[in-house]
């Protein structure tokens, strides 16, 4: 199970919520993958079950520039598993890298950097979190999304609705030219 799943930001949780988060911290810690089992001993060692429970509201970051002017902020950017089934425009691959001077990998301010090079791009969510480099050299990639307004989409769908009827006109055609040719049945 990825980490990532584990991260519920701004949601208030149960107590036994927060205490099943505590159980499977230390579960991933237990992981074969050392990249895994450190960033979950980090969250483990960061993780309050006060401040889970009543997390605190930050207000958030007005980015303009955007369509719209949207609201976002770093801590809300998503991290998903797989693409969302929601229209989305792919913006690109995101990377931040580890400081040259700094021995230990600190996951959770990758992360962090991560989501923010991701905010300032416009993007709503990262998808597909993943290691690249040598052992010196660690980077930390994802791919940005944006979801679709419901504007962008209906403007998408008039744009595509000229070729979708020119489609229709010639399937129909074809259509008609086969019942033509076709032999009669007796």
């Amino acid at each position: 199970m990825p980490v990532n799943v584990l991260k519920k930001k701004g949601a208030k949780m149960s107590l036994r919520e927060a205490q099943d988060r505590i159980e499977k911290l230390k579960n991933l810690m237990q992981s074969n993958n050392p990249h895994e089992a450190e960033l979950a001993a980090s969250r483990l060692k960061a993780f309050d079950i006060e401040t889970a429970r009543y997390p605190k509201r930050e207000p958030s970051s007005s980015q303009s520039g955007l369509k719209g002017d949207m609201k976002r902020s770093a801590s809300i950017i998503e991290v998903l598993d797989g693409f969302p089934e929601r229209p989305h425009h792919d913006l690109g691959v995101v990377e931040v890298e580890q400081p040259p001077k700094q021995k230990k990998v600190d996951w959770e301010e990758l992360h962090i950097e991560l989501r923010e090079r991701a905010r300032q791009i416009g993007a709503d969510a990262l998808v597909n979190i993943h290691l690249k480099g040598t052992l010196q050299q660690r980077i930390l990639c994802a791919t940005a999304l944006r979801y679709l307004t419901p504007v962008e989409i209906d403007e998408i769908q008039r744009q595509t609705k000229y070729e979708d009827d020119e489609k229709a006109y010639w399937e129909e055609q074809k259509e008609r030219r086969d019942e033509s040719f076709a032999p009669g049945i007796d």
